[in-house]
């Protein structure tokens, strides 16, 4: 199902702020429902329930008992808590999800505990330089990697280079490339099925036959998931393969966008939530597309550039991650 938007996407700053605000919001709630007032209240209001002749107190300690309710009910803690509980449905996405993997990419190299900078079908071998079938790059073993500033860089390079390609029909076979690119990924580290995983990136330069993108991988060639590829247009996507017991055909949701959609030098927040019956798209919380869910075996997340064609990259072009998270679902309790 394709969704047509409106009004666009929300401005990154803006979503991150909402964002932002109802975490915050969330966070007071939780420390104000263990505060000192809003205990003593809640026990109070089962006592003023109860008539005083069935409490067994006297009439000066039910009145006294009266005005220290009627107290805590003006105070800070409790008038905020109860009005944030009245916009309680606000934390429903909060609740939805248990952080599990996250990088903010602090300090000056990859977190190689995390991130693996090679394709993890050539783990084995990680001195050689290797091209994916159909594309015209080599990927180094993390020389078009960077980390600064908080910000993963993977870029692509005009540069002449020699490797092994994968043939769909030869297999593997020595190549010389006239261009460099990175990928990154979390095979050896963490792997994910259902949940949510999102990243905030952005994309310098895209030329012709070029392209970025965050995808799902399971170090076979299916099930594969693009949260986000973009070259010549937006593809969100997702690809798997029967048992050969049913026939072994392809199964796959292909949906595209025009590439005006999103603009470089901007960041967005790409997202995919994946469960047992739907996998979603969202870019800045307003979901693109939806489909039946196909793929059901954990899957890493990978980052990578590359070149399909034959474009005019004389200058670093990069795909920039600012941080990535993976989330696990879990039943939302009540707040």
């Amino acid at each position: 199902m394709k969704f047509h938007l409106s009004g666009g996407i929300t401005n990154t700053s803006k979503y991150e702020a909402r964002r932002a605000a109802l975490e915050k919001k969330y966070a007071k709630y939780i420390s104000l429902k263990q505060t000192a007032d809003l205990l003593r209240y809640q026990e109070l209001a089962v006592q003023v329930a109860t008539p005083r002749r069935q409490s067994g107190l006297s009439k000066k300690d039910w009145q006294a008992m009266n005005r220290e309710f009627a107290r805590l009910r003006k105070s800070a803690d409790v008038s905020d808590f109860f009005k944030l509980q009245r916009s309680s449905d606000n934390f429903h996405e909060i609740l939805r999800w248990e952080l599990a993997f996250e990088d903010t990419f602090v300090g000056t190299a990859l977190d190689t505990a995390k991130w693996t900078p090679r394709p993890a079908v050539i783990e084995a071998a990680s001195e050689i330089l290797y091209s994916p079938s159909g594309e015209n790059h080599l990927y180094t073993d993390g020389a078009n990697v960077t980390v600064s500033g908080h910000v993963l860089k993977i870029m692509v390079r005009r540069e002449q280079a020699s490797g092994i390609g994968f043939h769909e029909r030869l297999g593997f076979m020595p190549i010389e490339r006239k261009y460099t690119s990175g990928i990154v990924n979390t095979a050896r580290s963490y792997l994910q099925q259902y949940g949510k995983i999102e990243a905030k990136i952005c994309f310098s330069k895209l030329e012709k036959g070029m392209y970025y993108s965050m995808w799902l991988g399971t170090g076979k060639k299916l099930p594969h998931v693009n949260v986000l590829r973009i070259g010549s247009k937006i593809e969100l996507s997702a690809f798997a393969e029967r048992s050969e017991r049913s026939g072994g055909e392809k199964l796959q949701h292909v949906e595209t966008w025009k590439r005006s959609l999103l603009r470089q030098n901007t960041a967005y927040i790409v997202a995919i939530e994946w469960s047992k019956d739907m996998m979603i798209w969202k870019i800045n919380g307003v979901t693109l597309f939806s489909a039946p869910n196909i793929v059901n075996e954990p899957m890493y997340i990978a980052f990578s550039s590359g070149v399909t064609g034959k474009p005019n990259v004389s200058t670093l072009a990069a795909l920039e991650v600012c941080w990535v998270r993976g989330y696990k679902p879990h039943d939302v309790t009540p707040v």
